[in-house]
Parts: C-alpha cells; structure tokens; sequence
C-alpha cells in the first residue's frame, strides 16, 4: 500500500513541478480549464435520480448513465486497446482513467435508478434490463459507424 502512496505523491509532485513552470498566462488557462473539469465532475457526482419520478424518467436517466457520449465512448474503447497492446502515454492513460472513473460514476447512478425500478416492478434487475434493452456488459466492444474527415 506504501508503493501506492509513494507513486501517488510522484505524481503529484511531478505535476506541481510541472505547473510551477508554467507563465502566469499559461497558468491562468490551466487554472481555468481545472476549474471547469471540477465543476463538471462535480455535477455528474451530485446528479443523482429522483426515486419519486416517473418510470418513463427513470427509463431515460438509466438509458444516459448507460455509456459514455459517442465521442467519448469511441476514445475509450481506442484507448483500451492500446493499452491492452501495452502501448498508451502517460497522457493517454491519465486520459484513459478519467474516462474509466466517468464510467464508474455512471454505473453507480444506472444502478441506483434501477433498485428503484426492481422496487416499484418486483423484478429482477437482469430481467428489467433486458426488457428495456440496455446494455448489461461494457466488455463487448461495440460497432461505432464509419467517421466522417
């Protein structure tokens, strides 16, 4: 556990370094752009379903908390193969792992809107699932249209 905890200070003094170097314009911009991120972590932390709401609204919020935007989704499963190639930057695992931790909080809040439906439906949760047709594994990578350049 120590190792943990000494690689995370690494990091940590690594990034503190990092940003001392930075002009004070440029450290403006990166102040800002933290800010932001904070303030959109927070917001997909603190919204939460409403157990009083309607089926219908808990269906939708379950369906949102069911994957990543598309753009999003497609960085991660591009991320996740190269790094099942062992190929990822450090960059792009940090990228990688914040993508994971918004799939985490997801799946908390999708969970959650479900106990409400197994409560109020008296099913199991598999069962729910797959009448509404949601995904019940983030293992199979899915088929993404063609992009357009």
């Amino acid at each position: 556990m120590a190792s943990i905890e000494n690689s995370t200070e690494l990091k940590v003094e690594h990034l503190l370094h990092s940003v001392k170097q930075l002009s004070p314009v440029e450290l403006d911009e990166f102040t800002r752009k933290l800010t932001e991120w904070q303030q959109r972590r927070e917001v997909a932390i603190s919204e939460g379903v409403d157990p009083d709401t309607t089926d219908a609204e808990i269906v939708a919020f379950i369906r949102k908390n069911s994957q990543l935007p598309e753009k999003e989704n497609r960085r991660y499963w591009q991320l996740r193969r190269k790094r099942e190639d062992e190929i990822l930057s450090d960059t792009e695992l940090s990228e990688y792992q914040e993508l994971i931790r918004q799939l985490e909080i997801m799946n908390v809040k999708r969970l959650e809107a479900l106990v409400v439906l197994v409560q109020r439906w008296g099913k199991p949760v598999r069962e729910i699932m797959a009448e509404l047709g949601l995904l019940i594994s983030h293992f199979d990578e899915p088929q993404f249209p063609e992009e357009v350049t």
